[in-house]
């Protein structure tokens, strides 16, 4: 029994299908019509491509992990204010400037704001004290950042305003 089991190719089952084709059995693969020619192997790659089996899962994971990264918005102290304050009088248009600052999450608002803190680097585009906003362009566009939001600016690799997070003490470097 068991070494008709191991030789399958002498089985009855075989030995009837081989006489069946054997008309075919030694023939090469046929050559398509031209009405139906063969697809190409990168086109034939395309059919086992994995799928999405649930589709908005990977939008939906990007979402909750958005979420998780939020931070309430900290306050800036009298000493820090004034310091943001003092460097925000030294910009001019034309000015290469880095600005981290708060942005709040609006599709998921909460109260305290809770949002991401951010770094923009660019040219001042312009600057009004009396509406205490700030422009930056980068890239073609133009970014308005309001001077409450903001936590530090830094000229080209100086810092110079803000805390910092690492060390909670105020920095000129960090």
């Amino acid at each position: 029994m068991e070494g008709e089991e191991l030789d399958y190719r002498n089985s009855k089952e075989v030995r009837a299908a081989a006489a069946r084709y054997s008309d075919i059995i030694g023939r090469s693969r046929p050559e398509p019509s031209y009405l139906h020619p063969r697809m190409p192997v990168s086109a034939r790659a395309k059919i086992f491509s994995p799928f999405a089996a649930l589709r908005g899962y990977d939008e939906e994971l990007a979402e909750e992990e958005q979420k998780k990264s939020r931070v309430p918005k900290k306050a800036l102290s009298e000493e820090e204010s004034r310091i943001l304050s003092e460097r925000l009088i030294q910009v001019r248009k034309g000015m290469t400037v880095t600005v981290r600052y708060f942005a709040e999450d609006t599709l998921h608002p909460a109260t305290p704001p809770l949002g991401t803190y951010e770094e923009l680097s660019g040219m001042v585009v312009w600057m009004d004290p009396a509406i205490r906003r700030l422009c930056i362009g980068k890239d073609g566009a133009e970014i308005v950042i309001g001077f409450d939001e903001m936590d530090g600016i830094t000229y080209g690799t100086e810092q110079t305003a803000g805390a910092c997070l690492e060390h909670k003490t105020l920095y000129k470097r960090c």
